[in-house]
């Protein structure tokens, strides 16, 4: 399977605010979903588990799985960015602070309330930092792996999450009927999510097409192509005519 793979935008300013704006909306979602106690995402299945165990914060319980996720997915090509420093401690900060002022409402409309604010605002997030392309969370990463290899978007993020809330259940993690339902509409919401976006480049997650002068590489390759205005500046170069007489 051949894919393509457009090098990530430079580090700046906007990169790193669409980075941070997206580790707060993961972190802010993921604490509302949490306190509605309606059942967790299938991530913070994990992340709960871990912290119950260990005693650690759920934001701090996150940090250092996303640390060893990071880790597991750099044979495969996908190595971290600059922007996952800015999402390690914006995530775990957003879910602490959240947890912290947000109670559990006593009625089922608030629960209700909570869930549904916070599940598309997890989603946002991660559209906005794969948007970024300069670092992702630990469930994208792992799905960039598998759309490197020409998994749909959609097919990947939910095994991966089926996957993550499994684990988490066997240690004990909190599930519930709103875990069920964030795992399968988590996929939707984010490729939603990316489609309003509307990129102007070819994003790094998506399978090449096969269009005329794209340039492809062997699924894992490390490398990346080069965007379309180098090319582009790289043509007009070749084209332009010798003074030489």
């Amino acid at each position: 399977m051949r894919v393509r793979r457009i090098g990530g935008r430079p580090v700046g300013p906007r990169t790193l605010a669409l980075v941070a704006a997206g580790g707060l909306c993961i972190g802010v979602g993921a604490g509302a979903v949490i306190a509605s106690a309606l059942g967790v995402t299938s991530w913070d299945v994990l992340t709960t588990a871990v912290a119950d165990r260990s005693g650690l914060s759920v934001g701090v319980a996150g940090a250092l799985l996303s640390v060893a996720v990071y880790g597991a997915c750099a044979p495969f090509g996908r190595l971290p960015g600059w922007g996952n420093l800015v999402l390690l401690f914006g995530v775990s900060a957003a879910v602490d602070a959240t947890l912290a002022v947000v109670d559990e409402p006593g009625a089922l409309a608030g629960q209700l309330g909570l869930y549904v604010v916070g599940v598309p605002l997890v989603c946002l997030g991660v559209a906005l930092i794969v948007h970024a392309d300069i670092g992702v969370g630990p469930l994208e990463m792992v799905m960039l792996v598998a759309t490197d290899r020409g998994v749909p978007l959609v097919r990947a993020r939910a095994a991966i999450e089926v996957t993550t809330l499994t684990a988490g259940g066997l240690l004990g993690g909190d599930l519930g009927l709103g875990t069920a339902v964030f795992a399968v509409s988590a996929g939707p919401l984010i490729a939603g999510w990316l489609r309003l976006l509307r990129w102007r480049r070819t994003p790094s997650w998506e399978p090449a097409s096969g269009g005329a002068g794209a340039e492809e590489l062997e699924a894992g390759d490390g490398q990346v192509a080069h965007d379309g205005e180098r090319r582009e500046d790289d043509g007009a170069r070749h084209e332009r005519p010798s003074r030489r007489v």
